[in-house]
C-alpha cells in the first residue's frame, strides 16, 4: 500500500512537473504556420501568405508602439509634452497619453518637492555632516573691507516646468547630481552667490555676523527671486539659511572677543532694564504720594485764605455800620493778642474797668492805659 502511495505520489509529481526545455520549443515553421491559422481572412490579402503575415506584424508592432505612449504623472509631478521637438504643453496628475518617440517626446518632472542647494561649503554622505569648505564660494568682502566666510543652504522648486526645461542652458552640477541643461545647476549656484555677495558687501561685518543676520536672509531671498525671475528659470527660491558665519581664522579670536563683550553689554543692558522696570512703578507710587499731600496743603490753603478773606468782608461790613464800635473791638481783640496770659484793665474817664477777654477768660496782670488807640 506504502509503495503503491509512492507510486502515486511520483505520478503526481510527473503530472505537475514543468516540461522541459526541448518540449516548449517550436520551430520557425510551426511559428508561421500558427500565426497563419490565427490570421483573418482579409479580402486582398487572404489569410495566408507572407503578405498576411507581414501585414499582422505590423498592426502588433503598431499596437505596441502606440501604447508606449502611455504615461503617468504623479500627484507632486508634471509633465512637459513636445512633438517633433516642438513644447506641446503640460499635463498633470493622472493617466494620460502623447505622441510616442520619435514623433513625440514627454519628461515627467517632480515640482512640487523642495530642494536643496549649499553653497560654501559640501555636505558629507548624510546630507548634513559638514565635509569640506569651499573658500572660493564661502569667502567675501563686507561693507567695511573686511573678510568674512559665509556658508548658506537655499531651499527652492520648480514654478514654472517649460522655463525650467527649455529656456536656459547649464552646464550642470557634478556635486549635486544636476544634469546638463537645467537651471539649477551652475545658474543657480551663480544666482546665490551673485545676491549673497551683494547683500553682505552692503553692510558691516558686524551686522553679518551678530545682529542683521536675519535681514541678511531676507534681502538675499529677495535678490535671489529677482535674478530667477529675470533669466526665466522658472525655479521659485523658498527660503535662504545662514549656516556658518565666521571670520577668517587668522582673526577669528579677537571677533570672539568680540561677540562676548557684545554678550556682556546685553546682559548689563537687560540688568539695567529690569532694576528701571522695579524702581520705576515705585518712583511712581512716591510723586503719587506728594502730589496728593501737595494738593490737600493747596486745598487748606485755599480754604483758609477764603476765610480769612470771608471774615475781613464781614468786618469791614460791621464797620461801615458802626464805625467806633468797630473801631474799639478791634483794638481790643489786638491788645488782648498782643498781651496774653496778664490782667489788663481798661480806663475811662470816669472808672477802671477790668477787661474781659472776648473768650471768656480772666487772667493775667497789668494796666492798658488809655482808651481805643491809647499807649
Amino acid at each position: 500500500m506504502a509503495a503503491s502511495n509512492e507510486d502515486t505520489q511520483v505520478v503526481d509529481n510527473k503530472m505537475y512537473r514543468p516540461p522541459q526545455q526541448e518540449e516548449t520549443q517550436l520551430t520557425m515553421d510551426e511559428v508561421i504556420e500558427r500565426l497563419k491559422a490565427s490570421l483573418p481572412n482579409i479580402p486582398g490579402i487572404g489569410g495566408a501568405g507572407s503578405a498576411g503575415l507581414i501585414f499582422a506584424a505590423m498592426i502588433v508592432i503598431a499596437i505596441i508602439w502606440a501604447g508606449t505612449g502611455f504615461y503617468t504623472v504623479g500627484p507632486d509631478q508634471e509633465a512637459v509634452l513636445r512633438t517633433f521637438g516642438k513644447f506641446q504643453g503640460t499635463t498633470t496628475g493622472g493617466l494620460h497619453w502623447h505622441y510616442p518617440g520619435p514623433i513625440g517626446k514627454r519628461n515627467v518632472v517632480a515640482v512640487t518637492t523642495a530642494r536643496r542647494m549649499e553653497l560654501g561649503f559640501r555636505s558629507g554622505a548624510d546630507g548634513f555632516t559638514v565635509a569640506q569648505s569651499v573658500t572660493n564660494e564661502s569667502l567675501m568682502i563686507t561693507g567695511d573691507e573686511n573678510i568674512v566666510d559665509v556658508q548658506a543652504v537655499v531651499q527652492y522648486r520648480i514654478s514654472d516646468l517649460k522655463n525650467f526645461l527649455f529656456e536656459v542652458d547649464d552646464p550642470g552640477d557634478v556635486d549635486r547630481g544636476v544634469s546638463p541643461g537645467s537651471p539649477d545647476g551652475r545658474t543657480l549656484r551663480d544666482i546665490a552667490e551673485t545676491a549673497l555677495r551683494q547683500v553682505v558687501g552692503a553692510r558691516n561685518i558686524d551686522d553679518v555676523l551678530t545682529t542683521e543676520k536675519e535681514q541678511v536672509q531676507t534681502d538675499v531671498l529677495f535678490k535671489m527671486r529677482e535674478l530667477a525671475s529675470e533669466y526665466e528659470t522658472g525655479i521659485d527660491v523658498l527660503q535662504v539659511l545662514l549656516q556658518n558665519v565666521n571670520p577668517p581664522l587668522e582673526v577669528q579670536s579677537a571677533f570672539e572677543d568680540v561677540v562676548r563683550a557684545r554678550e556682556d553689554r546685553e546682559r548689563l543692558i537687560n540688568l539695567a532694564e529690569a532694576y528701571q522696570a522695579a524702581e520705576i512703578p515705585k518712583a511712581t507710587g512716591e510723586a503719587a504720594k506728594i502730589t496728593e499731600a501737595a494738593e490737600g496743603f493747596k486745598q487748606g490753603r485755599i480754604a483758609r485764605a477764603q476765610g480769612e478773606a470771608d471774615g475781613f468782608n464781614a468786618i469791614l461790613n460791621s464797620y461801615e455800620q458802626s464805625p467806633d464800635i468797630t473801631r474799639q473791638r478791634l483794638y481790643l481783640e489786638a491788645m488782648e493778642d498782643i498781651l496774653p496770659g496778664i490782667t489788663k484793665f481798661i480806663l475811662s474817664d470816669t472808672a477802671v474797668l477790668p477787661f474781659l477777654p472776648l473768650d471768656g477768660s480772666a487772667s493775667g496782670a497789668g494796666t492798658i492805659s488809655g482808651v481805643g488807640g491809647a499807649q
